[in-house]
């Protein structure tokens, strides 16, 4: 039986490479995707989304609901020189979109869905929290009633990637990240900690690039942000974070958590968005699970795989 969720993103490279891989897996039943401002402006992601979701082949009446244009509390920060590439999805010409984000706002939209179906729908979030800190505030009931919240962000036990102290994600809005991990519900944390550690590496989607449709599209996307990055840091492989969040949910066995009590820096001179997480004394506080080891091999295989089924629904992991 598939896990219903709703994916709230900022497309961004990674982001549009987990919409792919979401929609491409049966464990998953999509029921919505909402926006919010992070590695782009709303109006991009709004627009990368909706060009990505028909990439994909979802269905003309899949719910894409715009969210916050900025954090809750604080001016919106977008990357001057983002690593996503021109327009955020690293200047790949996807058609341009008849699909319309529908009317109404996502805080409140997410709130709807989870009131709907009681204990039923997992929220996966890849972008800022402003959407999801939003939601609790302005709608606390419908906290309680999601199954659990998935989130891409913070480095525990490792450096940020956006200053030493702090992941991006948790950086663009660190009061939003602390009010839901400081909510009581079930949050599940998958940052750098394991992002890092599973790098798809640059001939895997070499591969990618060759197949046909959305799969050559993925590949292409893929190869741009290996490049980007080997430019940067020079490995030539790249993390693809918000993937693995996704993997989260579709094989929780990929991953090892560790429970406990986790909070953000929003004070800090130089740690702003810092994730802190107590994992000393689980059996006081079991809301937050933090992701600490991860099987790279098997996600990398499992996301070509997954990728390539746009091509070749018989795709295996041998190719790529």
């Amino acid at each position: 039986m598939s896990t219903p969720v709703l994916v709230d993103c900022d497309p961004g490279v990674d982001d549009a490479i987990a919409l792919l891989y979401a929609l491409a897996s049966p464990e998953l039943d999509v029921r919505g995707v909402t926006t919010v401002a992070g590695n782009v402006s709303l109006a991009h992601a709004n627009r990368n989304a909706a060009r990505v979701l028909d990439l994909a082949g979802a269905r003309d009446d899949l719910p894409l609901v715009p969210g916050l244009t900025g954090p809750v509390a604080r001016p919106a920060r977008i990357p001057d020189e983002p690593i996503h590439g021109e327009g955020g999805l690293g200047g790949l010409d996807l058609p341009e979109t008849g699909r319309v984000p529908v009317s109404g706002h996502a805080p409140g939209w997410l709130a709807e869905q989870a009131l709907a179906a009681p204990g039923e729908l997992t929220l996966v979030a890849l972008g800022p929290l402003s959407n999801v800190a939003a939601m609790l505030t302005l709608h606390p009931e419908a906290g309680p009633a999601l199954r659990e919240i998935v989130v891409m962000g913070g480095a525990a036990h490792c450096q940020g990637n956006i200053t030493p102290a702090a992941e991006f994600n948790f950086f663009a809005d660190p009061e939003a990240a602390r009010l839901v991990l400081e909510s009581g519900l079930p949050v599940r944390v998958v940052g750098l900690d394991v992002t890092r550690a599973a790098l798809f590496p640059l001939e895997r989607a070499d591969r990618l690039a060759a197949l046909p449709g959305a799969a050559g599209a993925a590949g292409t996307l893929l190869r741009g942000f290996v490049l980007r990055y080997r430019e940067r840091f020079g490995v030539a492989a790249v993390p693809v974070h918000d993937a693995l969040a996704v993997a989260a949910v579709t094989h929780p066995g990929l991953l090892d958590f560790e429970s406990g009590a986790a909070t953000v820096e929003c004070a800090g001179e130089v740690s702003r968005g810092a994730l802190v997480a107590d994992l000393r004394r689980p059996e006081r506080t079991r809301a937050v699970r933090v992701a600490l080891g991860v099987d790279a091999e098997g996600f990398t295989r499992l996301l070509a795989d997954r990728l390539a089924g746009y091509a070749d629904p018989t795709a295996t992991t041998d190719r790529p």
